[in-house]
């Protein structure tokens, strides 16, 4: 088991690659890195990070302040998570909660004009609710229906001032 002080969360540079495959129960809910980075590389609004298990690369998402954050939260300081994921080599860890631990003290550091990190899981992915709950995010209350259905969006304030 890895400890959560050994997840480090790192901006990704294209000067790298990161790759991994994953189950296909996993991509019903998310994409692979290399997808997303293909589609969103070129906008300005998507930053990719990397999570790092012991300084080896082990996961991956995306923080977005394009205006698809607003239909998850009403805050202008609110960054969205989107295509989180943890190659399954290094999967069942703990990395993927020490990630999302190490997020606060990230956002601080890296986006210090945001307070609040927002997300969407679906509905029928219960093992992700559980992890982000465990990790500190909250249910908003608030649905959306996306292409793969209904969508829990979840927040996390990152500093104390909500």
């Amino acid at each position: 088991m890895i400890k959560k002080r050994e997840v480090t969360l790192h901006r990704y540079s294209s000067k790298r690659s990161i790759g991994y495959d994953l189950p296909t129960h996993q991509l019903e809910f998310t994409r692979l890195p290399i997808e997303i980075i293909e589609k969103d590389a070129k906008d300005p609004l998507k930053h990719f990070i990397i999570i790092k298990a012991r300084g080896e690369d082990a996961g991956f998402f995306e923080l977005d302040e394009s205006e698809d954050r607003k239909k998850y939260s009403n805050n202008p300081k609110a960054l969205l998570l989107r295509g989180f994921s943890v190659n399954p080599k290094y999967q069942g860890r703990g990395i993927a909660t020490g990630s999302i631990y190490a997020l606060p003290e990230f956002m601080e550091m890296e986006f210090p004009d945001f307070d609040q990190v927002v997300l969407g899981v679906n509905a029928r992915n219960i093992p992700a609710q559980r992890l982000y709950q465990k990790a500190g995010f909250e249910d908003t209350g608030r649905r959306i229906m996306r292409s793969k259905g209904e969508q829990l969006v979840m927040s996390l304030y990152t500093n104390k001032a909500k």
